[in-house]
């Protein structure tokens, strides 16, 4: 698996010809096998940042390193994104869509084993042969995730994948989550609006406002979290502090 480290990072937008700053003196450090979330309001540059880490959008200063893991230098090979959407191939069915970034293996059985691995872990076996218009929000949502678990990256990177479930499955993903991080020891990057799921989820909590980052904590709490726990709730009013300021 691999680290990131960010130095002084910008990334600017020309409006109206008008320089808006997305980001701004960016410097954060991701540990190798840990999970991280960012947490902050709409339209504060936690895409971006994605964006950037992932390569799809190309900085205006600053410098990107991964730490450990591979020699692999192309950025794309070593980092894996789900988006918000699912973002599935409707004509082709969930295994079809798991196995897409295998396409061009030319062990078929390998891939087989793979793509039933994460089928199993999803619980997806039952559904392998359906199309993404015979599932569930949230079962598209672990197929997109299986996708990228297929592709293998050293990075995972999560902008707001659970944005569009209800509380229960929003829960049941969320927990998905947690037992991949664990048993796969994956470094996670994951982007949220929702200060609860930041916590429950993240392992070091860093606070966005404004294209910077606000502050950085670190959650100490065992998972499963309780979030009716003192520690829990004390570190929701502390952070939604910061947010409000």
């Amino acid at each position: 698996m691999a680290g990131l480290i960010i130095r002084n990072l910008y990334k600017t937008f020309n409006i109206n010809n008008k320089e808006v700053n997305a980001l701004s003196n960016i410097n954060l450090t991701i540990e190798d096998g840990s999970f991280v979330t960012i947490v902050g309001k709409s339209g504060c540059g936690k895409t971006t940042l994605l964006r950037a880490i992932c390569g799809l959008e190309k900085v205006t200063k600053g410098n990107m390193e991964f730490t450990k893991g591979s020699n692999e230098k192309n950025i794309s090979k070593r980092v894996g994104i789900v988006f918000q959407e699912p973002r599935l191939m409707p004509w082709l069915t969930v295994e079809q869509n798991m196995a897409f970034p295998l396409l061009k293996s030319d062990d078929k059985e390998a891939v087989h084993d793979i793509v039933h691995k994460y089928l199993e872990m999803l619980g997806l076996e039952n559904f392998k042969d359906a199309y993404p218009n015979q599932i569930s929000g949230g079962m598209a949502q672990r197929v997109a995730l299986g996708r990228t678990l297929c592709y293998d990256p050293e990075i995972i990177l999560m902008d707001e994948p659970l944005g569009a479930l209800d509380a229960f499955n929003r829960r049941k993903l969320q927990n998905e989550f947690i037992n991949i991080f664990t048993e796969n020891k994956k470094t996670i990057i994951f982007v949220t609006h929702d200060v609860e799921e930041a916590i429950y989820l993240g392992q070091k909590i860093v606070v966005f406002d404004k294209g910077s980052v606000r502050s950085e904590i670190p959650v100490s709490l065992d998972y499963y979290r309780d979030t009716t726990s003192l520690e829990f709730l004390k570190l929701r009013e502390e952070i939604l502090g910061l947010l409000l300021a």
